[in-house]
């Protein structure tokens, strides 16, 4: 147990004490409401049943099928967060933001616990859920954002003196939890189970025999601060700086200052007796978000509804007059029929029996002043005007609800289009006030999410975030990099920072807008000219499988044919392509050269050996022509072999140059057609034209390399 001042635990239950006493009005009414539609045999009073003794009460719920149309209108129809960043720096970061709003609300199922708060605050006019952090794992130190469900509302109880639509300026706010006792001691074996039977102090109702009461205490404290406006358009608390000096020495300046009030949210566990568990809240919000159904302020006193309130009354008169026509029509066979006493004498016993039993027969004795058979005294009729009643009363739940059978999917007196439009409409109107209210706690949800997210993901970490098809990425953020001009580090994809505008968008969710735009684009393809152009978007508004595939083929198709423009993507990707096709070209080319290169340098060889020998030849012939001291003659010769053995060495580093100027050449070559692809992508006859010229150069080259043996002949 934590030791808490007596002023901390007497405040905690005066608080505790007034928010139960301001809400309970509205919390009876409200649990009389959802028990109403939930629980069958809760739509007649005690009164009504005591009176009709042993009388049927029929129940003919219509209520809970009206609630469920605007429950399941609600489902289609979404409310979305919506982000946007309030400078244009933070643009990039705000859809970062949005997908990891996406993938919060994915991962912790948001949309049940929104479902689940809409449903009680139309049925009872109060619903709530909460957020929550949690780690990872048992091995992590990072942590992540839930949005939770809560099953039960009129277990939280907020501070009665909020005057904002939700609750966001609220000083404190209660959760009330049970926990089986055998679990508490488990989990809290250090605190004492205490019987508050007896005690001085109203708490009794904390604990009974099978379970403990925990309440989850979330109040805010209230810091002043200096607030600092710096040089550079940034703005700090005063005690975040160590020293001003600081500031200074970097050029920076304080231009203004202001006190201003800061608040921190805290959290104590607690059972009654005493605080087992505190914790202090990263955000600046009581995370605890209300629905309202319908709220309205009288004489400074909330009041809240459902749709439930006032319709309880047509439910109820429709359900005695329901009854009382089938109560009719069960007793028509159960009419006294007119006898006389010689007619059932000695048969008493089974005509005092025939309206409980279904007799095969009557036995009667014949009686001449009965003039027949026994009779019935007469059938039994409903009342036009009961019937008529009735009719009254289904028409007034509608009427009070606002759901008219246009709305509700059934056939009315409407027998136009534009009739049954405008009858929708009607309905829609009438119930919008329990969207709108939904759409402004999903709005303080997000700006919720906001305030905390750069305060629990300020770690540079991978994180998913979702599109608003469901498409996920991942994304580095908050990555610290060294910036190459300046040598300063920088930070990417900073979400710690940045100033967003919430809001909120209502429509179709998802799924209905791409069932809707199916066939939409399916009536379109039965135009040939539109079937081109709408392919790949039918391919991809289809709930089928590898429909990704199957948009790619038709967009490829489409592109290729020219009906479809390519995105800045695909044209890369097809530059990318082109330029992976001409790399192949022209590293085949230059094989094949090196091949011609080296098939010429084996001729050059082989042709440098038989000069050789030629050599070797002439100078027997030198000396043999010594024998014959014919000394001039010689030396012509040598000199002669001496010229074409030069002329060859000379032709074979003429080869080496050519072949090594062809590969830079050709390296060239491929270096200005990168470039001239990544300038325009489309143009294809540039590319034809560069790869044909390069071929013919090369061609030239080649034949550049081919050695004619005359020219060695012109040195004989």
């Amino acid at each position: 147990m934590i030791k808490k001042d007596d002023k901390f635990m007497n405040e905690m239950r005066t608080r505790f004490e007034l928010s139960i006493e301001a809400d309970s009005e509205n919390r009876v009414r409200s649990i009389d409401d959802v028990r109403f539609v939930s629980i069958q045999g809760e739509q007649w009073d005690e009164y009504q049943k005591r009176k009709r003794k042993t009388r049927p009460c029929y129940e003919f719920n219509r209520l809970r099928q009206h609630i469920r149309q605007v429950t399941g209108d609600q489902r289609q129809n979404r409310p979305q967060i919506k982000l946007r960043a309030v400078e244009q720096s933070d643009k990039d970061t705000a859809d970062i933001m949005q997908g990891l709003i996406r993938n919060i609300e994915s991962i912790s199922n948001a949309d049940k616990a929104y479902d689940t708060a809409f449903e009680w605050a139309v049925t009872g006019g109060y619903g709530v859920w909460r957020l929550k952090t949690e780690y990872n794992n048992n091995d992590s130190f990072e942590q992540d954002i839930k949005i939770q469900e809560i099953t039960n509302p009129f277990s939280v109880y907020f501070d009665p003196s909020a005057q904002e639509f939700d609750r966001r300026d609220a000083h404190y706010a209660f959760v009330i939890t049970k926990m089986g006792k055998e679990e508490f001691k488990q989990k809290y074996p250090n605190d004492e189970l205490i019987d508050y039977t007896g005690a001085n102090y109203d708490i009794q109702h904390w604990i009974d025999d099978a379970s403990v009461t925990l309440c989850e205490y979330w109040y805010k404290q209230y810091e002043d601060k200096n607030l600092l406006l710096l040089s550079n358009g940034n703005t700090v608390y005063d005690d975040e700086i160590p020293d001003r000096s600081v500031l200074e020495a970097n050029g920076i300046t304080v231009i203004k200052e202001r006190k201003v009030e800061v608040p921190s949210v805290k959290m104590a566990m607690l059972t009654g007796e005493g605080v087992i568990q505190e914790a202090d809240w990263a955000g600046r919000f009581i995370p605890i978000v209300p629905v309202y159904g319908d709220i309205i302020d009288i004489d400074g006193e909330y009041h809240y509804s459902g749709m439930v309130r006032f319709g309880k009354d047509a439910q109820r008169v429709y359900n005695y007059h329901r009854t009382t026509m089938i109560e009719t029509i069960a007793n028509a066979p159960k009419v006294p029929y007119l006898v006389t006493p010689e007619q059932i004498k000695g048969f008493e016993g089974l005509w005092k029996s025939a309206n409980a039993e279904n007799m095969p027969f009557l036995p009667y004795n014949p009686d001449p002043r009965a003039g027949g058979m026994p009779q019935r005294s007469g059938g039994v009729e409903i009342p036009q005007a009961l019937i008529t009643a009735s009719q009254y009363d289904a028409e007034d739940i509608k009427a009070v609800t606002g759901q008219f059978d246009a709305s509700m999917g059934a056939n009315g007196n409407e027998t136009s289009g534009r009739a049954i439009l405008a009858r929708q409409r009607e309905g829609d109107t009438a119930t919008y006030s329990y969207i709108d209210n939904l759409s402004r706690a999903i709005r303080y949800t997000g700006e919720i999410l906001v305030d905390l997210i750069p305060k629990i993901y300020d770690t540079e970490r991978v994180v998913r975030i979702l599109g608003i098809d469901g498409g996920e990425k991942w994304v580095e953020i908050n990555k610290i990099q060294i910036d190459q001009m300046s040598g300063q580090e920088i930070i990417t994809n900073d979400i710690t920072g940045g100033k967003y505008d919430v809001s909120v968008n209502v429509g179709a969710s998802y799924n209905t807008q791409r069932q809707e735009a199916s066939e939409a684009l399916l009536e379109m393809m039965g135009n040939p000219m539109l079937a081109p152009v709408v392919a790949d978007l039918l391919a991809k508004n289809l709930d089928i499988p590898n429909s990704d595939e199957l948009e790619k083929r038709l967009r490829k198709i489409g592109i290729k044919s020219g009906v479809i423009e390519a995105t800045e993507e695909e044209m890369k990707e097809g530059g990318d392509q082109v330029m992976q096709g001409m790399h192949q070209q022209f590293e085949e080319q230059i094989t094949m050269m090196q091949q011609q290169a080296e098939q010429a340098m084996s001729q050059l060889t082989f042709k440098i050996d038989e000069q050789k020998s030629q050599l070797e030849q002439a100078q027997t012939m030198i000396l043999q022509e010594k024998l014959n001291k014919d000394n001039e003659k010689a030396k012509l010769l040598i000199e002669r072999e001496k010229l074409r053995l030069d002329f060859q060495r000379a032709e074979t580093d003429r080869m080496k140059v050519e072949n090594d100027s062809m590969r830079i050449k050709l390296d060239a070559e491929f270096k200005n057609a990168q470039l001239i692809a990544n300038q325009s992508m489309h143009d294809d006859e540039m590319d034809v034209e560069m790869a044909t010229s390069g071929q013919a150069e090369t061609s030239m080259g080649q034949q550049d390399l081919i050695i004619n043996p005359n020219d060695l002949a012109r040195y004989d």
